[in-house]
């Protein structure tokens, strides 16, 4: 099956919304607003319609089929530990991937809840693309809204501690050879607090107006040929002693970059609870 073009795309879904008056206004966003995306034929078309009453789109799904083939679809809103109120007006997701591998997720807004999308001051980056009623809708730049922010001082030291306090957890979860304990409290938890500190490090030598990205899909840009080496390197497999590299690596780069953003900032850093615990953690992998 041919993939159809961006531009077949757009087109496909503003001839949709041209011809239902219900939609009164589209926006596209994400990657595709984003000035310092990568273009790719991966990117989704992120797609906000708002309509004048939500009941009939939620009620009735055969609508979403004018957009293409079906591969699969997706309602998050509608979710078993989360069910959608069906007669309310609440926001709806429709997530649809094609068979042609594009990809449309499409949020219905209700004309009640139209007042929540406007501000532009607090709006998602947008592009406008239909707006029939000269709404107050406006276009948001994507600029400086995914920027990295600056870290409180709490939030710089409560970081630490819960690096440091996490480590002793996988070491523990190690020495007991516990491997899926092990991995969850390695990749799990300990690794999104030694994510920001890296993404702060990042920060602190571009002033915070750069963005890595999702879950740091950009973060090879902001890392040295030398760093993303060794940043790849600490992700360990199901290997008990690639998990304890893993672990230790962590903790030296850490204990790098911790204190020099610290000072930096002009926050305190304990150092020596990091060092005692590295060290700790260091005779549990020895047996003692």
């Amino acid at each position: 099956m041919k993939r159809r073009t961006e531009a077949e795309m757009l087109e496909t879904i503003l001839q949709y919304a041209r011809e239902d008056e219900r939609v009164r206004a589209v926006a596209l966003a994400g990657s595709r607003v984003m000035p310092d995306a990568k273009p790719d034929k991966y990117r989704d078309f992120d797609i906000t319609f708002l309509v004048t009453d939500i009941h009939p789109f939620t009620e009735d799904r055969e609508w979403i089929g004018k957009f293409g083939e079906m591969l699969i679809l997706q309602t998050p809103d509608d979710w078993y530990s989360h069910p959608y109120d069906y007669g309310g007006r609440e926001y709806f997701a429709y997530l649809m991937q094609f068979a042609d591998g594009n990809r449309i997720d499409l949020i219905l807004v209700d004309k009640v809840n139209w007042h929540r999308e406007t501000p532009a001051e607090e709006a998602e980056p947008r592009r406008v693309l239909l707006n029939k009623d000269g709404l107050e809708y406006p276009d948001v730049p994507g600029e400086g809204y995914y920027h990295l922010e600056r870290p409180g001082e709490k939030e710089f030291l409560d970081t630490c501690n819960e690096f440091w306090w996490l480590a002793l957890y996988v070491a523990k979860a190690l020495c007991r050879r516990e491997l899926t304990l092990a991995k969850h409290m390695l990749d799990e938890a300990q690794y999104p607090m030694f994510f920001k500190m890296l993404c702060w490090k990042i920060g602190l030598e571009k002033g915070f107006q750069v963005s890595v990205g999702k879950q740091g899909k950009y973060l090879e840009r902001f890392l040295s040929a030398e760093e993303w080496k060794r940043f790849a390197g600490l992700f360990a497999g199901g290997d008990y002693g690639e998990m304890w590299r893993s672990l230790f690596g962590r903790c030296d780069w850490f204990q790098e970059m911790a204190p020099a953003a610290a000072k930096q900032l002009g926050y305190p850093y304990r150092a020596e609870e990091g060092r005692r615990v590295r060290e700790f953690a260091g005779r549990m992998q020895e047996g003692k």
